[in-house]
């Protein structure tokens, strides 16, 4: 493997040392390795594989140190850069002229692991809802995380993660733990409120906020713990709700005489393509919600069997602005793709789960900065860069640093091959 950081980024170093993350000096440089590192490699992201990246070869043992041993924790890395990337990204929108409007998405995913995985605290067998069907339920041996993703316009980033246990997972940890350092159970709806109410406190005043989630979050809590922060929720609805003491669905068939609104949007995966859908609205109470929402009930075609079904609390948009607003979870399954298929964040190998959660905080961290790097790019030319653009570009710059040293170590010594040796691997075997 070549070594391909010959000194670290200027730009990481930058982004690292503006966040005023409270670590010592040591723990700062591992930092800043890992980051860099988890741009540049394009192996599976293993510690062993990230230290190889450095030129100097640092020992990999003391990345494991950095996270089993070393005294911090994850929050000294997430709360700074939380702060600190939410008033860059108010700065940024204000520059941009985006208005006081933020989109909050709420959303769990699932990482799979090699089945035999059975010692890594944080993995255990999920529930997959993306390969299960109505007459067989799938399992995987995976991780599971919460996820809240803000979005300014077409702008945005990753705000924070929350690794999920099962509660039986989290008894049978606890067996072997003892005062402090046994964990406690929290569902899925206990961290989304959690980094919900974090958000409610750094957000600045002014400011409409619409909390999206699909149908696995919208409980009657959730939608009213957001209305209780004045902020408005687009999510959507499984057919057995019910509007005004009746099931959505029957809403559906007592509504099938009357004219569908027809609502054209450019498909949130496909912006060039169109999508054309038929909705019905119902206005009322949804059970144990006080407030008033509108119901809409969606479908792709008149014989759609299948209907989706959404919600609104702000009951002065239109059709076309809830489901557009809606739309704007998409870039939640982007950070789920670029976290899991390019920063590794299910190739850890560390056991504990607060050694895990570490590992967390650091691949956020990555993610965060390629976000803010695209924001300051569409700030400058008013074009969208990718993540994948991004890491392309990192790749590249090192490139070019180790070429330009390659060649000044060549014209100084004047031998060519040794100056190349220096910076290749170091391997006790040969192929001949």
């Amino acid at each position: 493997m070549l070594a391909a950081i010959v000194q670290h980024s200027e730009a990481i170093v930058v982004f690292i040392t503006a966040l005023n993350i409270v670590l010592y000096q040591p723990q700062i440089r591992h930092l800043i390795h890992l980051v860099d590192a988890l741009l540049v490699c394009n192996d599976q992201k293993t510690l062993t594989n990230l230290y190889r990246q450095c030129l100097d070869r640092p020992d990999p043992k003391t990345a494991a140190d950095f996270f089993r041993e070393s005294p911090w924790t994850c929050s000294a890395i997430s709360t700074p850069r939380k702060r600190w990337m939410l008033w860059k990204f108010v700065e940024l929108a204000q520059a941009l002229g985006l208005g006081a409007l933020i989109w909050a998405s709420v959303d769990d995913s699932l990482g799979q692991k090699d089945r035999a995985t059975r010692h890594l605290e944080a993995v255990d067998y999920h529930h997959n809802h993306s390969e299960s069907t109505r007459k067989k339920a799938a399992y995987a041996n995976g991780y599971v995380y919460v996820e809240v993703h803000l979005h300014f316009g077409p702008i945005g980033f990753l705000f924070d993660t929350r690794l999920y246990l099962r509660q039986k997972k989290v008894r049978q940890l606890n067996r072997e733990r003892e005062g402090e350092q046994r964990l406690r159970y929290r569902s899925k709806y206990a961290l989304a409120r959690e980094m919900l109410v974090e958000l409610a406190d750094l957000l600045p005043k002014g400011y409409q906020v619409y909390i999206l989630f699909d149908s696995w979050y919208a409980s009657a809590k959730l939608i009213k713990f957001c209305r209780r922060q004045r902020w408005h929720v687009i999510c959507a609805l499984k057919a057995n709700r019910r509007i005004n003491k009746k099931r959505i669905d029957q809403h559906d068939q007592s509504l099938r005489h009357k004219r569908y609104q027809r609502v054209t949007l450019n498909a949130a995966d496909k912006p060039r393509k169109k999508r054309t859908y038929l909705v019905r609205t119902v206005r009322g109470h949804l059970e144990e919600v006080p407030d008033q929402v509108c119901v809409l009930i969606s479908k792709k075609h008149p014989g759609d069997k299948r209907p989706k079904y959404f919600a609104c609390t702000d009951l002065s948009l239109s059709v076309l602005q809830i489901l557009s607003y809606y739309q704007k979870r998409w870039p939640v399954e982007i950070d789920n793709f670029y976290l899991k298929e390019a920063l590794g964040l299910g190739d850890f190998r560390l056991q504990s789960f607060e050694a895990i959660q570490k590992w967390f905080a650091v691949v956020v961290l990555a993610l965060n900065y390629l976000q803010y790097q695209a924001a300051e790019t569409y700030l400058r030319t008013h074009s969208l860069a990718t993540p994948a653009d991004l890491i392309r570009q990192h790749r590249l710059a090192h490139f070019r640093n180790l070429l330009r040293k390659v060649i000044l170590e060549a014209l100084q010594t004047g031998k060519l091959e040794e100056g190349i040796e220096a910076f290749l691997p170091q391997t006790d075997w040969a192929v001949t």
